[in-house]
């Protein structure tokens, strides 16, 4: 049975009976639930290669019983069903999350915020002291985390280091996360808290940066290197990290999202997740679980397995390697321009130990486990194809993960071994500029993400936020995929660009599909579950490069609106 969803099958199966019940009369549709109908506006349903639009969509219990004409839609759903007009407002299926971290998202909620432009104001170190001054006042007990720098939008291009820190505090402990997730920077007293000092050596897969002297840390702690840091981001305390995860779901609802991913949750915070099973969740979340750890059973029987509580383990999840605006991404060729303290030919290094990778990999294909995998650089990329073919996950719709700096004749190869690229389209705009001037040249930059290629060669790709690296936005992403341009006004590979309706597909049926969930998710299509956003106006007939300002009116996930209204 391919069905991922035990609640999904009741769904259908009571939707038969509905019908059943339906053409017996009047009687029999008393005893049934009642049936919604939504129409006045457009419904894209996103079924199929070409744009489809139905007049109205039937829906009783979660599930849609009935798609097309405002007639046929009436008479299966019968004289007493409650009419929802949508005022001329556009519906599509919910938008699915094909990578992000909730859990993250949450906790960075609670943390003093240092985004620059576009998300935030700082651009200088002197204003991103001043708003940790601020953050100190109004928390003035425990350790100081802040998240969101980013070093490409600060002047100079500078990572703030630990004696920026320790300016705004010597004694209380101070760790700043970069935007990108992959580097983090500490003051002295958070460093000598962690363990970290002249004599500490750097980490396998992971550098600690140093000073003039080759030996002092700077506070700069690259990939595996800040993994102490994550202790600080989740404390023990379970009711702080089931709360930051429903508020991190109301965020992901707001922008229209009806299943949102957790993508890298380490077997000790499976418990919050148990605990999270409890609560009247808005929407779904795929659980992805660090696949390099020795996992117990109460996981792994779980991995691939149905919805309970709204929560589901899609899959395994590895870091292959790091961030290209960070430069801390695998590439085949040397970065454009090195960070400092960087030999010339710096082009990055893995996160991972391939022989252990590959192991792990032949584990997930004897088990029938999906397996998703971050991969930046093309290097990355390259070991992740060679891995898949020679552990027999050949075939197993295997997700690469971001995938920006992949080569074409790489994409060829992904086709073959049934590997689906997860682009992270957003970084044309946010980091583009930084990526054309510093991390990769014209020539790559024009590459990244390359969204078109992976279609014109066969590929199902999707495409995602990495929230909170930036916002869930969904409608800026399908914008980003359409127009590809940066901050500065630049169009990143103008080839590469693709149409509104492909890009909505990437957000709807594409990434329903790459987590097998697209029986039941993904289009507007009898039988499958009534996740759908509402919004302002219909994209498709919408000026291509404003799609970006185009507003979610309503989220409707299982039948209920979790977010807006319709009145």
């Amino acid at each position: 049975m391919s069905s991922t969803r035990r609640r999904q099958i009741d769904h259908r199966f009571a939707t038969i009976i509905a019908v059943a019940c339906l053409a017996l009369g009047g009687v029999a549709q008393a005893k049934t639930e009642p049936v919604t109908i939504y129409s006045g506006g457009p419904i894209v349903t996103l079924a199929g290669d070409a744009p489809e639009l139905v007049e109205a969509v039937a829906v009783r219990g979660g599930t849609i019983i009935a798609t097309g004409s405002s007639d046929s839609v009436r008479t299966k759903a019968g004289r007493k069903a409650v009419q929802v007009d949508l005022k001329g407002k556009t519906m599509l299926p919910g938008f699915i999350d094909a990578h992000g971290h909730v859990s993250l998202l949450g906790r960075f909620m609670l943390m003093a915020d240092l985004s620059s432009p576009p998300v935030g104001a700082i651009t200088t170190i002197a204003q991103l002291q001043d708003t940790l001054r601020a953050y100190m006042e109004e928390h003035p007990e425990g350790p100081i985390l802040g998240r969101g720098y980013d070093d490409a939008m600060l002047v100079n291009g500078q990572h703030p280091t630990r004696h920026d820190l320790d300016a705004v505090s010597s004694d209380r402990p101070i760790v700043l996360m970069h935007v990108s997730g992959h580097l983090a920077t500490a003051n002295s007293a958070m460093l000598q808290s962690m363990g970290i000092g002249p004599g500490t050596p750097d980490p396998k897969g992971g550098k600690i940066r140093r000073e003039a002297d080759g030996k002092m840390p700077s506070g700069v702690l690259e990939e595996a290197a800040m993994m102490a840091v994550f202790r600080q981001l989740f404390p023990p305390d379970l009711e702080t990290n089931v709360s930051a995860i429903v508020s991190a779901l109301k965020v992901y609802a707001a922008h229209g999202i009806t299943t949102a991913q957790d993508g890298a949750v380490r077997a000790t915070q499976w418990p919050i997740y148990q605990a999270i099973r409890q609560r009247d969740l808005p929407i779904d979340i795929a659980v992805l679980v660090m696949g390099v750890e020795d996992l117990p059973s109460a996981i792994t029987d779980e991995i691939g397995g149905e919805y309970k509580g709204r929560v589901r383990i899609a899959g395994l999840k590895f870091v292959g390697d790091g961030s290209p605006q960070g430069r801390t991404a695998w590439l085949s060729a040397p970065y454009h321009r090195v960070p400092d303290g960087k030999p010339a030919d710096y082009r990055g290094y893995p996160a991972i130990d391939l022989p252990e990778f590959q192991r792990k990999l032949a584990e997930a294909a004897k088990n029938g486990w999906q397996v998703f995998t971050h991969v930046n650089g093309d290097a990355a990329a390259q070991a992740l194809i060679d891995s898949v073919r020679m552990s027999g996950l050949a075939g197993k719709r295997t997700i690469a993960i971001h995938n920006q700096v992949v080569r074409p004749e790489q994409l060829a190869q992904m086709q073959e071994l049934d590997i689906h690229p997860s682009f992270f389209a957003n970084h044309t705009y946010f980091w583009g500029d930084w990526h054309r001037d510093v991390v990769l040249g014209g020539k790559r930059a024009d590459f990244i993400s390359p969204q078109a290629s992976a279609w014109r060669v066969g590929l199902r790709p999707t495409a995602h936020n990495d929230a909170p690296v930036v916002p869930p936005d969904m409608m800026r992403l399908v914008w980003s995929s359409t127009n590809r341009r940066t901050q500065s006004g630049d169009i990143l590979g103008p080839e590469e660009r693709i149409s509104t309706y492909r890009a909505l597909r990437q957000v709807t049926i594409n990434a329903a599909w790459q987590i097998h969930e697209d029986d039941e998710k993904g289009s507007i299509e009898t039988g499958k579950q009534a996740d759908f956003v509402i919004l302002d106006h219909n994209p498709l007939d919408y000026e291509t490069a404003r799609l970006h300002e185009i507003g979610v009116v309503a989220t409707i996930n299982d039948g209920k609106t979790v977010f807006g209204t319709l009145d």
